[in-house]
This record gives structure tokens, sequence and C-alpha cells, in this order.
């Protein structure tokens, strides 16, 4: 069973998150800030990662700068509300598996996080 990380601040939509991709059938741990999501990650082991892009104190990109720098392979799904054409193009530059805006569906969120698990 894929381990998957959710970060968000926003503790409404973590919550939504971690609920549709645990009803697809995913183990989820979710976290509301980058620095606890660092922590998770160098402690356990996920089989992906969903974040937010904006956050207050370390961004999305950063913790994807971050993980990059330490696991190239691990897939990260960037989620956002607040992108702009420059930070959805930097975080694919970064290496974000896959991208999506918010609103979005349920079927989109589980398409980017089963894709980024293929990938």
């Amino acid at each position: 069973m894929n381990r998957v990380l959710v970060l968000d601040d926003e503790e409404v939509v973590r919550q939504l998150i971690a609920e549709i991709l645990v009803r697809a059938g995913y183990v989820v741990e979710a976290v509301g800030e980058a620095a606890a999501a660092l922590a998770r990650l160098a402690a356990e082991q996920f089989d992906c990662v969903v974040t937010d892009l904006v956050m207050p104190g370390l961004s999305g990109l950063e913790l994807l700068r971050r993980v990059r720098e330490h696991d190239h392979g691990l897939p990260v799904v960037v989620v956002t509300g607040q992108g702009t054409d420059e930070n959805l193009a930097r975080a694919v530059e970064l290496g974000a598996t896959a991208v999506i805006v918010k609103p979005f569906t349920h079927a989109e969120l589980r398409a980017a996080v089963a894709a980024a698990l293929d990938h």
C-alpha cells in the first residue's frame, strides 16, 4: 500500500486531500507546515508527497527543492490555488511530478497521484 505525505497549511484543504486519498486506498499522513513535512520525510519512508505551493514560512517550492536534494526520485504533486505561471513553471523546473490547480476534482487529484506513483 502506497504511503502519501500531504502538506497544506489550510486545515480544511489538508483534511479534504487526505480524505480523498484514503478513500482511494492510500495510507496518508498529513501535516500543516513544511518543517514538519521535512522531519517526517527524514524519519519515515513515503511513496509520494502532495504539497501546497504557497504557504507561510517555508514554501512548497522550497520544500520541493529540499526533497530533490535528498531523494531525486520521490514523486511530488504540487497543488496550488495561487500559482502564477512563473511559480508553476518553477515547480516543474524543480522536479514536480505533477501540478494541479485548486479548485480540483477528486478524480483530478487521484489521477495526479496515481500518475506520479507510476512515473
